[in-house]
């Protein structure tokens, strides 16, 4: 007589286990590199850093990070409380080197709460596109080395 039907079970219990703590270990993988962490600030309440996108620039060989903040408060000659903003920054220990860039201009209409930055992609290539989302319906192209 040959094993018992509680052999074979037993036998496809340990087979499911090891696919699925294989499966788990794959899935649940990050990298983060803790020897050089790159911190950034911005304004309180603006949600700074709800959007992040990295982007290598042609012209200076260099990585820049652009972070979407879409709550923070709109510049002094916009006609609207919070508009968002996207900050351009620098890979750099420096936490307060971002720029906020100029996207919003007082004649636009949908200036109050646009939510400008709560999105940022970028192509991925050097030199290729990143573009901005600014609530749910709207998109820039707003930089291409």
């Amino acid at each position: 007589p040959g094993p018992g039907p509680g052999s074979v079970c037993v036998s496809m219990a340990t087979g499911v286990c090891a696919v699925l703590s294989v499966c788990a270990s794959v899935c649940v993988a990050f990298n983060v590199d803790t020897s050089f962490a790159v911190l950034k600030t911005g304004e309180a309440g603006s949600l700074f850093g709800f959007s992040v996108a990295l982007h290598e620039d042609l012209k200076t060989r260099g990585h820049l990070l652009f972070i979407g903040a879409p709550r923070a408060r709109a510049e002094p000659h916009i006609p609207a409380n919070r508009t968002g903003g996207v900050y351009r920054c620098p890979v750099t220990s420096d936490q307060s080197d971002c720029t906020r860039m100029n996207f919003v201009y007082p004649g636009e209409s949908h200036l109050l709460d646009m939510w400008l930055g709560v999105s940022v992609f970028s192509q991925g290539q050097p030199g290729g596109k990143v573009l901005v989302s600014l609530s749910s319906d709207w998109l820039i192209e707003f930089f291409r080395s």
